[in-house]
């Protein structure tokens, strides 16, 4: 009886072991990973501008007149491009970084992401599908170069038109706080 427990648990171990394997190896194939990993510094800039907003929250560390104005000399000439490279995307990190005190920097990179990666997320059960009801495929090769601040939605794209409408929001805080003295 002895012998069969033991054996029982070594497969049941092995078992695990295989299924942990599999899952990491499928985890590191995500081409979403491989996305973000080619297009970091566009999702490190967008990463930036969220937490401007939420700092500029905290009388602690809200941006005063002149760093929404700064901001907004940076990030503004971006909304009227398609498409955003990932040279222009570092250097306007590089920028942005500038404006802030180090008061400021170190409260940003205190926020935790609002977002989980895609591997630790559930699959929605309503994923966009395309005209035949089908569910549409991501596809990495659309996001070439593309660029989050851009102010024009495609129609009919309702996820792009709430991204749309949240930078909005954005900007036009950015642009009370430079108007105000």
């Amino acid at each position: 009886m002895e012998r069969r427990t033991t054996a029982i648990l070594i497969a049941l171990l092995l078992a695990a072991v295989c299924a942990t394997t599999a899952l990491a190896q499928q985890q590191g194939a995500d081409p979403r990973n491989a996305m973000r990993e080619k297009y970091k510094y566009t999702f490190q800039l967008m990463q930036m501008a969220g937490h401007i907003g939420e700092i500029d929250k905290d009388k602690k560390y809200t941006l005063t007149h002149a760093q929404a104005k700064q901001v907004l000399a940076v990030l503004k000439p971006l909304r009227g491009k398609p498409k955003l490279t990932q040279d222009q995307a570092k250097k306007a990190l590089k920028d942005l970084k500038k404006v802030f005190s180090a008061a400021q920097l170190n409260a940003m990179a205190r926020i935790k992401p609002k977002f989980q990666p895609a591997q630790n997320r559930e699959r929605p059960s309503g994923q966009p599908r395309d005209s035949e009801g089908q569910r549409r495929r991501w596809d990495p090769n659309a996001m070439k170069d593309f660029n989050p601040f851009y102010a024009k939605a495609p129609k009919g794209d309702k996820r792009a038109e709430e991204r749309v409408k949240r930078w909005n929001e954005f900007f036009a805080g950015l642009e009370k706080k430079a108007k105000a003295k």
